[in-house]
Formats: C-alpha cells, sequence, structure tokens
C-alpha cells in the first residue's frame, strides 16, 4: 500500500529574504537562498520558504530535513548564465536543483520553478561556438547532461514532490536515480521549450507513487529508465494522472540495463501524443516483468501500444525478458493527422510518409515476450491506407522477409510498414485477447491482426468493426502454434456512405450479482503481489478493511496468482475475480474466506479460488 509520507514540520521557517535574497527578477541570489537551505539542515530541519516575488537562482543543493516551500505567486528563476549552473562531478550532469545522498528531502507549496531553458540552451549553444564551452553539438543542440535540469536526485530516500509547477527545462525536466520512498503529487509540469524536454525520467527507484500529476512535454512524459544491470526498479504506482507529448506517454526506456517489476498504471488520461501511448522496451539486457495498466484513456496518439525486446546493447550473458504484462480496461484512438501538430518542438517525421501503425507487440527469434493479456480494450484506427506509400501483402513470403532490427533504436515506427492496421504479433508467447475491440473509420486493405511465429494465441470475444461492405481479413497466423478463437466477429458499420458509429456494448460484466454502483478498489493498489509467491495475508486483509471503513465496495483481483492465509471479510466487501485471477490458499484452514456474520458478501468473476494441495 503506498502512503504519502509526512512532510517536514514547519515549525521552524527560514524564509530566503533574512539571508538577503530578492524577489526582483533580475538579483542572482544563489548564494543567498543556499545559506537558508544550509543553515535549515545545520539546526535539524525545517522549511526554507520562498516567498511571493521572481527569484533568480544557478545551481542550489538540497540537503536532508529541509522542506523547500515555495509560497503561492513564488517563482524560483533559472539564471540565464550557463556559467551559473554546475555540473555535479559524481552524477555528471547540469542541474538548477539539486539532491545526492540526501534524506526527508522536499519541494513543496504552490509556486514555479521556471528554468527558461530557450534561452539558458541558445546562450549555451553561442558560447560552444565562442570555445567557451566543449561540446560536440551533436544534432545542432548541446549535450543534454550540459543543459540544466530542474531537478536532479541521486542516492535520496524518502523524497516527496507536492502541489508545485516545473516549467522550461533546458533538457529533461527532472530526474531521480536510485531514490528510495519517492512521491510526486499533484505536479504540474510544462516542459517543451526545447529538446529532449522529458516530463519525468524515474531510474533505479524503488517504492515510488506518482499521483494526480500532469505533465506536458515535448519529449517522453513519464519515462522509467535503468542506467546500472544492478539497478531495480520496483513497487510503482502511477495513478489518476495526465500526459500530453511529442514523443512518448508512458515509456520503459530506451536504457534498459537493470531489472523493473511491479508497476500498476491506473486512470491515465493521454492526448496529443506524437509517438505511442505505451511503450515497454527492453534492449539492452533488461528484464521487465509484472507491469499492469488499468483504465488508460487515448485520445489523439500516433500508436497505441508498443512492446519490444530486442539486442541493442545486452551483453552475451545476459538474458533479457518482457512478460506479464497485462492491460485492462483501457481504449485508444489513433488520427490521420500528426497528433502532436502546433508544438514548438514537435516529433521528427524521420519514419514518414507511411501508412499508419498499428499496436505492436514484437519480440526477438532468440528471446519471445510472453505472457500478455489485453482485456476488456478498444482501438479505434483511421484507416485511409495508401498504396502509393507502400504496399505489404499480408502473405507468408512478405511477412518472413520483415527485417528484425535488433540493433536499431525502438520506435514502433522503426519498419515504417507492418501488415496489420490493428495489432501486429511477432515472436511472442502466450498473448491472450479477452473482449477487445479492433475499429477502423475508413477503409484499410490490410487485415485487423497479423502474428508470426507466436506459441499459444488466444482470440476471445474479438470484435473487428469495418466500414467496408463486404466481411474484411481479419486474422492471419503463420508460424503459430496453439491458436485458441472462441466468438470472433466482424461487423459492418457503414453503408453507402454513412458515417455512424456501431453503438459501445460497455464492459463485460464479471459479477452481475454486484451492484454497478459499488466502489471498486484494484488489488494492486494495496501492495498485493501477483506473484504466485508472497504472502499477501496483510495487504489483502489491510485492503478489505480499508474498503469497510469507507463505506464498502469491491476488491478486484487481475490475472495472476495471489497467495494468502484465510481472510475475515466485512458486510458489504466483496471480492471480484476476473479471468485468470486465482487465489491460493497457503493453509488447509478452513474456511479460506470467513463470512461476516452480520451482512453479505459476494466473491463472484471469472477467475477461482484454488483447492488446497
Amino acid at each position: 500500500m503506498f502512503l504519502l509520507p509526512l512532510l517536514p514540520l514547519s515549525a521552524l521557517d527560514y524564509p530566503v529574504t533574512r539571508f538577503g535574497a530578492v524577489g526582483d527578477g533580475f538579483t542572482l541570489n544563489t548564494r543567498a537562498i543556499q545559506a537558508a537551505i544550509d543553515s535549515c539542515h545545520a539546526n535539524r530541519g525545517g522549511r526554507v520558504v520562498i516567498p511571493a516575488g521572481q527569484f533568480v537562482t544557478g545551481t542550489l543543493y538540497l540537503k536532508s530535513n529541509v522542506d523547500l516551500h515555495l509560497d503561492s505567486g513564488a517563482v524560483l528563476l533559472g539564471s540565464l548564465n550557463p556559467f551559473d549552473y554546475v555540473k555535479d562531478p559524481t552524477v555528471r550532469w547540469t542541474a538548477l536543483l539539486f539532491a545526492i545522498g540526501q534524506k526527508d528531502v522536499s519541494i513543496t507549496g504552490s509556486g514555479t520553478i521556471d528554468g527558461r531553458g530557450f534561452q539558458v540552451a541558445n546562450r549555451m549553444v553561442q558560447y560552444i561556438h565562442l570555445g567557451l564551452v566543449a561540446d560536440p553539438l551533436k544534432y545542432d543542440r548541446p549535450g543534454g547532461e550540459n543543459r540544466p535540469e530542474l531537478i536532479h536526485m541521486r542516492g535520496c530516500e524518502h523524497v516527496t514532490i507536492s502541489g508545485i509547477t516545473l516549467r522550461n527545462p533546458a533538457s529533461w525536466c527532472q530526474q531521480y536515480d536510485q531514490c528510495r520512498n519517492l512521491v510526486l503529487y499533484r505536479v504540474k509540469v510544462d516542459a517543451k521549450c526545447y529538446w529532449n524536454n522529458d516530463g519525468l525520467d524515474v531510474v533505479d527507484c524503488q517504492n515510488v507513487y506518482i499521483g494526480e500529476c500532469d505533465i506536458d512535454a515535448s519529449d517522453d512524459a513519464y519515462c522509467f529508465k535503468s542506467h546500472s544491470r544492478d539497478g531495480i526498479s520496483e513497487n510503482v504506482l502511477v495513478e489518476r494522472c495526465k500526459a500530453r507529448s511529442s514523443a512518448n506517454a508512458i515509456k520503459f526506456g530506451t536504457v534498459t540495463r537493470g531489472t523493473f517489476r511491479n508497476f500498476t498504471f491506473l486512470d491515465i488520461d493521454i492526448r496529443d501524443t506524437y509517438r505511442s501511448a505505451i511503450t515497454i522496451a527492453s534492449v539492452d539486457g533488461s528484464r521487465i516483468e509484472d507491469i499492469t495498466f488499468d483504465s488508460i484513456r487515448a485520445v489523439n496518439t500516433g500508436n497505441p501500444i508498443f512492446l519490444r525486446l530486442s539486442h541493442r546493447n545486452a551483453q552475451p550473458d545476459q538474458q533479457p525478458l518482457l512478460r506479464d504484462i497485462r492491460i485492462c480496461n483501457s481504449s485508444f484512438e489513433v488520427p490521420y493527422d500528426k497528433p502532436d501538430a502546433g508544438y514548438l518542438y514537435e516529433g521528427p517525421v524521420e519514419d514518414q510518409p507511411r501508412n499508419i501503425s498499428p499496436a505492436s507487440i514484437v519480440g526477438c527469434p532468440s528471446q519471445h515476450i510472453s505472457r500478455v493479456i489485453l482485456n476488456n480494450v478498444e482501438f479505434v484506427f483511421p484507416g485511409r491506407t495508401d498504396t502509393t506509400y507502400a504496399y505489404f501483402p499480408a502473405t507468408p513470403e512478405a511477412i518472413a522477409a520483415l527485417p528484425e532490427r535488433e540493433k536499431q533504436y525502438p520506435e514502433f515506427s522503426m519498419w515504417k510498414e507492418l501488415p496489420a492496421w490493428g495489432l501486429f504479433l511477432r515472436h511472442a508467447d502466450s498473448v491472450i485477447l479477452f473482449n477487445v475491440r479492433f475499429r477502423v473509420k475508413e477503409h484499410d486493405y490490410r487485415p485487423a491482426i497479423v502474428a508470426d511465429d507466436v506459441d499459444l494465441l488466444a482470440l476471445n470475444q474479438v470484435d473487428i468493426l469495418s466500414p467496408d461492405e463486404k466481411k474484411p481479413l481479419g486474422l492471419v497466423a503463420q508460424n503459430t502454434h496453439r491458436l485458441k478463437k472462441n466468438r470472433i466477429s466482424w461487423r459492418i458499420r457503414q453503408q453507402k456512405g454513412s458515417t455512424a458509429v456501431a453503438p459501445d456494448p460497455g464492459p463485460v460484466d464479471y459479477c452481475p450479482s454486484i451492484p454497478d454502483s459499488l466502489m471498486r478498489y484494484n488489488a494492486s493498489r494495496f501492495g498485493i503481489y501477483s506473484d504466485g509467491r508472497t504472502d499477501n495475508t496483510a495487504s489483502i486483509q489491510r485492503a478489505l478493511d480499508y474498503i469497510a471503513a469507507h463505506g464498502g465496495g469491491v476488491l478486484l483481483f487481475n490475472v495472476g496468482r495471489y497467495r494468502s492465509y484465510p481472510l475475515q471479510m466485512h458486510a458489504g466487501v466483496h471480492i471480484e475475480l476476473r479471468e485468470g485471477a486465482i487465489l491460493m490458499p497457503i493453509t488447509q484452514e478452513i474456511p479460506f474466506l470467513r463470512p461476516d456474520p452480520v451482512g453479505e458478501s459476494i466473491v463472484c468473476g471469472q477467475g477461482f479460488i484454488e483447492q488446497n494441495h
């Protein structure tokens, strides 16, 4: 269960104006603000307060037990002089705010940190041309590590960033590297003034909560990386957030050297995103597993889902993997036109012209992506294929000739043309589609789904909606073993030029005996593991108690195996086991679920409780 940590007490405030800082928008206040931070830290902590005004500063170092608090109307302005920023010798990056190896650090309030990155970066270019700064100017821009980020924290514990607005970084906006117990809550990011303006980079961090954040970035919005083979990123919950990006909205990579596990994304709104709504790319030897996406709503995005496993930089002794990916209760809509039109730095057009790319799940011949489940998901594509760009017949010969490109930088458009309009599968095992709808608005000559070298592809209640008056080609599968199909339907939704859309059938009614009006809670929100090994007794009981204390509701278990000792149920608290969910009793004690003596509890769904063994 993720809990917001207590923020530092405000009994001891250190207003930066007492140390000589001036909020006139011109005076350089680096020494004054740093003196306030140092004094606060030396006196066992408190709040360093930035009052209303515009306070110009260069690089600052935050320290343990210090809360940098920005009052309403407070703006921390990055200096326009590149030489006012420090390139930290430990992390080898440049930043406005550093915290290295600190504990109980926070940045709170309702003020703004504005890096003025466009001006800083362009002044850096001038200094490089004058020979004052050494930089290769790759792609006609200074290196990302030489342009100041707004926040860079490394090796910190108990970090809270809450309520503030981050604007105009010259490089990545905020990077948290090898941190533990990290909370970002109600942080707004406007990061689209220059190249490589990632909104958020979380690198090899553990126990991370990201809630109610809104990121608008000219590069990846929510980005998760691993810079070390020994790095571990785990126990990450992202919920009730928004994303807009001229790259990817949610991305794992591209630097992926270590381990990623137990990530959950809940209730995410994605809009106007150039590349993929969801990208997971294991290309540097990483192991990525147990990732859940629930209630993702993506509109006007260049691509819905891109899962990629390959060997860009993997070493011979590494066995990379990408497995146990669950995407449920979600919708994705792809436009025909460029979705990030109007950005100051739009996404590149290196793979244009091309026809619209499908969602893709693509491994490599030696390592397959495995155990991917799409449950209650809708995909909407524009159609309008243009055969003058390319014509890709869905024949065995043409599909087999598609290059592997294992060493290429991973992007959904890296093949330029793919043989399907809805979903392309290659080198994958155990892919399950349940209650999935593919809808194309205008004609597309390609089939909806193409599978190549897939072991176990299960299609159950898959609908393909096409404007063609004749039954379109829905599925092409080759080198695919254990293909299971149950109720795949094709429906015509256009007649003689009409553009009426077929009615949405709504979500699957798993438990008709439980009222739809009840609040539903995903088990992963409470730190409940689906690995079949962890003892979840305390976490599940805590979830049941919490739901009871909040007026009742339903605890949802998605696909996975959940081990537990006997549990005490409460009146008005129900359990719903979705298809593939298994409750595994650890003990032979009976009953496994103890009923509440004064009220009813319902356990239902398409999963099951495993017999003791």
